[in-house]
């Protein structure tokens, strides 16, 4: 589905229901998964999409817990456990204490992998959840997002985020998982692959990121220096 054509859908289930909408109905009626919409690089978040198009959102009485609470609620339960936690972890922990966050809230960004890569980086940031990296790890969303095949074609190569440490690189390839194993031989500490953006223009789309992040730079090296939300920006990103 293109960008016109999810506007479109919008606008026609907005008129339906005298002129609001719920990302909750546009998903149950048009059959787009939130998965496949947050990684569009049109979207920035539901309500200001609602916003472009001049349509009023749904409003709920439960406001969404932020990626960042959650993850941080995730990573001290796979500390405690020794191990990521199953759903079922999760709904035990959530009989046991009520403030926890609930399976409905999590499973989305567990889904995506944007869960395990928000614990990664909290658990660098705070000592006492380290141990829940090395937990989240093996969930991260590796692969370069799908794209349709017209954009396909226009692919000349990819602009890839490896994370070594606490510090992230962020460079250009032709084949990322190639690079990411030449590139894993030559750093000191273990290294992990965050995400690939498939560009038309490789060169260009690598300097965007760099100067983006130029306040966060290591010197005058590729790596960077980046918080949670800077990460979850690079990997929203399904096309560039």
């Amino acid at each position: 589905m293109t960008q016109d054509e999810v506007h479109a859908q919008i606008r026609r289930l907005a008129s339906q229901r005298g002129g609001k909408l719920s990302m909750r109905a546009f998903f149950s009626e048009t059959g787009v998964s939130d998965q496949w919409l947050r990684t569009q690089p049109w979207f920035a978040g539901w309500n200001d999409l609602m916003s472009r198009l001049g349509i009023e959102p749904q409003q709920f009485s439960n406001a969404r817990i932020p990626l960042g609470e959650l993850a941080k609620s995730v990573a001290s339960l796979s500390v405690e456990l020794g191990k990521w936690p199953t759903e079922d972890d999760i709904r035990r922990a959530r009989r046991r204490d009520p403030s926890f966050p609930g399976l409905d809230a999590i499973r989305p960004f567990r889904r995506s992998g944007a869960l395990a890569a928000t614990v990664v980086a909290i658990a660098d940031e705070q000592p006492a959840l380290h141990a829940a990296r090395s937990y989240a790890e093996p969930h991260l969303v590796r692969e370069p997002a799908e794209v349709d095949e017209h954009t396909s074609a226009r692919i000349q190569g990819y602009v890839y985020m490896i994370r070594s440490g606490r510090r992230y690189k962020i460079g250009k390839s032709t084949d990322p998982s190639r690079r990411f194993r030449e590139v894993k031989l030559e750093l000191p500490e273990e290294a992990h692959q965050i995400h690939a953006i498939p560009t038309d223009d490789p060169a260009g789309i690598e300097a965007y990121w760099h100067r983006r992040f130029a306040a966060k730079r290591v010197r005058s090296t590729e790596f960077f220096e980046l918080s949670a939300e800077d990460v979850r920006a690079f990997r929203r990103r399904a096309y560039q």
